[in-house]
């Protein structure tokens, strides 16, 4: 304790505090209390509105709206295009949009480094470039010279725009990714100028095979990235920014995969052949997608690529059966010419190609390409030629059915695949079926021969695998013709042929001598004792039919043959009582001991 300081002594009386009810009227502001500052409570938002906040804050929706509202703007002022001062306004406005959009994701990188915002940005001006090259079309049609240089001047500025970005935020984007960027971009412009030669008439083949091509096109566009997918990851890893592979380069991509069926339907809308127009026009495109995704797949080693690659193709066959307005004449027209060029209907052409596909997803040994490639031929046999719609699918045809058959069959032997090999002698026996007439002499074969040739089939898998599964088809088969014996020796058929008259008699005998002889190069002894058994149901079937026979001629045979074994029973009493069983059945054992 410091010298002077001062102990508060707690008995003392502590002096009274004023407080604004006992304070006098006059009393100084000294003496007294000072209020409490109050503060207002802060009102929190709702979890709701909360995420809501992050978001916009993260993903800035802003720029697109900004466009859409510009872009109608546009669209509403001068979209009539009346005359060409109206398409060289809308020209200027969407290329002055586009030169904003670049300096704002300039100046954003460079000096902010914002990347968030800038691929909301980039994308956006490529959706820009693809408007532009959607808008001419009309002014191409009204006024070829003008519309030509509106597509080569859109591109011309499309490439400038793109490049000065690229360079300007310093983002890396290898050739092998900027050449078919550009590529891409080119086919949405320029491809209508090839078409500007055909307009003078409107419903010519060429027109109509050009119009259908743009997929095709747009698709063999696509496929110049396969050299850039083969790179791998690694080809995109130091790009200047923080993205990485495959949201870096592939949304690009995405959003001019997604930008070609509307850009194919445009076409045909703006050159006023519209009603030609049909879902199986994607189908080229769709293929190519397709490849492009196993591609990826197979060199990132990812599942779920390589079974949407799979599926496509069937998303495919769905288009090519939907959308059809057949009532059209000119959408008629084209499709009697897409069939007589093409050898049929887009469901078949597309089938075709599926299979193609999926055999070339089997070289490259993707998983399920080959149930994939079984599954197509086995279709293809429903699909005729002039199928246009899933109502007009036909009697199976047996060839592609046998292919189907044939490959499975060839893929179990090498790989050792019972199940492979039961698919395939399913295929085998259908093919059979189907290769079969009708009916011979009013009797229908189809049904025993298929009958029989699946007991083959069982039998001889079970010889070939030692399984749990081709055991059990081995007891499957056997049953199967245990039970066929009996139907034959105890079940009337009503008026057979004459000439399978004796085909029923002998076919017991006939399927006894063939289990038996199955059961010794087999060594099975269950086949044997089923050889075994078909005779003696004959044997016992003969022998009741001929006690039958006999019942008629002896009224009382019945109680003779009872009588009979009546005595034989009492005989084996008195010979138990006598001890003769048991002695006899000692002397036996004692014979069957060893010594």
């Amino acid at each position: 304790m410091s010298e002077g300081a001062v102990t508060p002594n707690p008995d003392a009386p502590q002096p009274e505090v004023p407080n604004a009810e006992t304070s006098p009227p006059n009393a100084p502001a000294a003496m007294l209390p000072r209020a409490k500052a109050v503060t207002a409570p802060t009102p929190s938002l709702s979890a709701g509105t909360r995420d809501l906040v992050r978001w916009v804050g993260t993903n800035n929706p802003f720029y697109v709206l900004s466009a859409g509202l510009f872009l109608g703007g546009l669209w509403v002022s001068f979209g009539d295009l009346a005359g060409a001062e109206h398409a060289w306004a809308l020209m200027a406005g969407l290329a002055g949009y586009t030169l904003l959009l670049a300096a704002v994701a300039y100046f954003l990188v460079r000096f902010g480094n914002v990347w968030d915002d800038m691929r909301t940005i980039l994308l956006v001006v490529v959706m820009m470039f693809l408007v532009t090259a959607l808008t001419f079309d009309r002014v191409l049609v009204a006024d070829p010279l003008l519309g030509v240089a509106f597509n080569l001047g859109g591109y011309g500025i499309a490439m400038l725009i793109s490049e000065l970005v690229l360079r300007g935020i310093r983002l890396s984007l290898p050739i092998l990714f900027r050449l078919p960027y550009h590529l891409i971009i080119g086919v949405f412009f320029l491809y209508p100028l090839a078409l500007s030669p055909l307009l003078a008439e409107r419903l010519s083949e060429t027109l109509l095979w050009a119009l259908f091509g743009f997929s095709a096109a747009a698709g063999l566009a696509f496929l110049t990235l396969l050299p850039a997918i083969r790179r791998g990851p690694n080809y995109v890893r130091d790009n200047g920014s923080p993205w990485v592979w495959p949201a870096y380069p592939w949304v690009l991509f995405g959003l001019l995969a997604m930008a070609v069926p509307v850009r194919a339907f445009l076409v045909c809308w703006a050159l006023q052949t519209r009603l030609i127009f049909g879902p199986y026009f994607l189908a080229p495109f769709g293929l190519c997608c397709a490849v492009l995704l196993l591609e990826v797949g197979l060199v990132a080693r990812n599942r779920q690529v390589l079974w949407l690659a799979l599926l496509i193709p069937v998303g495919l066959l769905v288009l090519t059966v939907n959308g059809h307005h057949q009532n059209d004449q000119d959408y008629r027209l084209f499709l009697e010419t897409f069939s007589s060029r093409l050898g049929g209907f887009p469901l078949f052409v597309t089938l075709l190609a599926t299979i193609a596909f999926y055999a070339y997803a089997a070289w490259r040994r993707v998983a399920r390409a080959t149930e994939a490639l079984t599954a197509a031929l086995v279709l293809l046999a429903f699909v005729s030629s002039r199928a246009l719609v899933l109502r007009d699918l036909a009697w199976p045809q047996p060839w592609p059915i046998l292919a189907a058959a044939a490959l499975q069959l060839g893929l179990g032997l090498w790989r050792r695949d019972a199940w492979r090999c039961l698919v395939a002698s399913g295929g085998l026996i259908v093919v059979a079926v189907l290769l079969l007439p009708t009916e011979v002499d009013s009797w229908s074969l189809r049904g025993p021969i298929a009958f029989h040739m699946v007991i083959a089939v069982l039998l001889v898998a079970g010889a070939a695998f030692d399984n749990l599964l081709c055991r059990g088809a081995r007891m499957l088969g056997l049953s199967l013709a245990l039970g066929a014996c009996l139907v034959v020796m105890y079940v009337p058929i009503r008026n057979p042929a004459p000439q399978l008259t004796w085909v029923l008699e002998s076919y017991p005998f006939v399927m006894a001598t063939l289990l038996a002889l199955y059961g010794m190069l087999t060594r099975h002894r269950v086949s044997l004792v089923v050889a075994g058994l078909i005779p003696s149901c004959w044997l016992a079937g003969a022998v009741w039919r001929g006690y039958s026979w006999l019942r008629h001629m002896v009224v009382g045979l019945d109680y003779i043959v009872l009588s009979v074994l009546v005595l034989a029973l009492a005989i084996g009493i008195s010979l138990f009582k006598a001890g003769a069983l048991p002695r006899r059945l000692v002397r036996r054992k004692a014979s069957q001991a060893p010594e």
